[in-house]
Formats: structure tokens, C-alpha cells, sequence
């Protein structure tokens, strides 16, 4: 009996051994494989980033080209605008010419229809399509005949030969002087008064003058121009060229219609006073 009993002990201390044995040995196992698994996650983890990443590298790619090219623009527009600081004089054109300690041969003078200027003691001479600093110098050369180192001084008093237009749905629309041998839309939009509420800012066109029979028409976003900043919308316009801002869609309509309604109106208001007169 005693012999059976420790037989049984042995037995299932055996047995308790093998099974904490097996555990041990699947513990092991679980302990490799998991980090396995975490290991090929994390290299999945790491694969999707990179493909987001690839797939956001383009778009990034595409937007800064597009902003460099938004930069060029930019500064190809301020380049052309300081170009066109200078102002080359035309017919109709007046200036004043100063010679000190001279008064006699200075004065106010137009450019004529030929381009020329009557000047006492010179006749006429050709100063259209110079800047006020080369007639300077022109006449001082002139007048070296007649007077010891004259010293001239030439201004601009009236700016007649250059004009843009811009029309439509602004504040003061009509003709517009340019000081210079080029104006910027923005320019232009500021000394006509700026769109009203009725203006389309979206739709604006810019018509210059073209040797064929159909003028050029390039789009102007002037919304974006004036309340986005987007400076590539700042073209630069030449004389003769008409900036249009047309009416938004809404105003049409109420314009088609005004003349309708008026006459309704008037009668209506007749009648009302009419009746409250008894």
C-alpha cells in the first residue's frame, strides 16, 4: 500500500513536470513569435508611411513648381512696372522749361501735332517720344550756342498724350491719364473708383488694341486682385487698352426689368395718392 502510494507521488510529480515543461516550452515559443509579429507590423507601419509619403511628395512637388512659377510671374509684373516708371513724352504733352537767370527763353510749352515745341530764339524742336531728362539735355545743347553753361531744368505739367479706359461697374468709369509709359490694372481700378457692389469681379477683361480685326481679350480676375493679393493678375496695360468689369447676372436682370416695373410703379403710387386725397 505504502509502495503503491509513492508510486502514484512519483507519478504526478512526473506528470506536473512535463505539462510545466510544455508550457514552459510554449511560453518560449510565444515570446519569439510575437515579436515576429510585431516586427513585420512595424515594417508594414513603416512601408504605408513611405507610400504616403511618396503619394504626398508629388502633390507637394507639382505645388511648389506652380508657386515658383507664381513667383516668376510676380516678378516678371514688378519688373515691367518699374520699366514703366519713365514716361516718353507725346503730342498734346505740356512742359516747362526753366533756365536759370534766364527767364526770357523759359516757359510753358505744348507738343503740336508734329511732335515739336516752338521755343524762342530755336524754332522748332522735335522732343516727342523723349524722356523730360533727354529734352533737358537736348536743349542745353541748343541753347550753348546763345547762352554761356545754361543750366535747364524740364518738367511735366500736363500728361495728355497717354490714356487708358476702364468701364463698366465702377465708381468713376471713363478716361484715364497714365504718368507713365505703362499702368497696372490695380492703378487703374484705384483712380477709377473701385468695382461697385453690382460688379462680376470674377469676369473682368482686358481688350488691347491688335493690328487684326478683333482686339486682344485676356481675363482678369479682379477679386483676386484687389482682396486676395494675387499679383499675377496685375497686368500691365498700354495706351489705348480698356479694362472692362461687367455687371454680375443679377444685375442684368433688375436693369431688363426696371424699365417695366417703373411705369407700373408711378401708376401705383398715383393711385395711392388718389384715394387717400377724398
Amino acid at each position: 500500500m505504502k509502495k503503491w502510494m509513492i508510486l502514484s507521488v512519483l507519478s504526478g510529480c512526473i506528470f506536473l513536470t512535463g505539462n510545466l515543461a510544455q508550457a514552459e516550452n510554449f511560453a518560449k515559443t510565444s515570446q519569439q513569435q510575437v515579436p515576429g509579429a510585431n516586427v513585420e507590423t512595424a515594417a508594414e507601419d513603416v512601408q504605408m508611411k513611405v507610400l504616403a509619403a511618396q503619394a504626398t511628395a508629388n502633390p507637394n512637388s507639382q505645388d511648389a513648381a506652380q508657386q515658383a512659377q507664381a513667383d516668376e510671374d510676380v516678378l516678371a509684373q514688378q519688373v515691367m512696372a518699374e520699366a514703366a516708371s519713365k514716361y516718353t513724352l507725346g503730342k498734346t504733352d505740356v512742359v516747362e522749361v526753366s533756365v536759370q537767370r534766364h527767364p526770357e527763353v523759359s516757359g510753358q510749352y505744348i507738343i503740336n501735332s508734329e511732335g515739336k515745341i516752338q521755343y524762342e530764339f530755336l524754332g522748332d524742336v522735335a522732343i516727342e517720344g523723349q524722356t523730360k531728362g533727354e529734352v533737358a539735355t537736348k536743349l542745353t545743347g541748343l541753347l550753348a550756342t546763345y547762352i554761356v553753361n545754361p543750366e535747364v531744368t524740364v518738367k511735366i505739367v500736363g500728361y495728355n498724350s497717354k490714356v487708358v479706359y476702364v468701364i463698366g461697374e465702377v465708381g468713376r468709369p471713363g478716361k484715364i491719364n497714365m504718368y507713365g509709359d505703362t499702368m497696372t490694372v490695380r492703378e487703374a481700378l484705384l483712380q477709377a473708383g473701385l468695382p461697385l457692389l453690382s460688379a462680376s469681379t470674377k469676369n473682368g477683361k482686358l481688350f488691347t488694341p491688335s493690328s487684326s480685326e478683333k482686339p486682344k481679350q485676356t481675363k482678369v480676375d479682379i477679386n483676386a486682385l484687389l482682396y486676395e493679393g494675387d499679383l499675377r493678375q496685375d497686368l500691365v496695360m498700354k495706351p489705348g487698352d480698356t479694362l472692362f468689369v461687367p455687371p454680375t447676372g443679377l444685375t442684368k436682370i433688375m436693369r431688363a426689368i426696371a424699365p417695366i416695373a417703373a411705369p407700373i410703379g408711378t401708376a401705383a403710387g398715383t393711385g395711392r395718392t388718389v384715394m387717400t386725397g377724398f
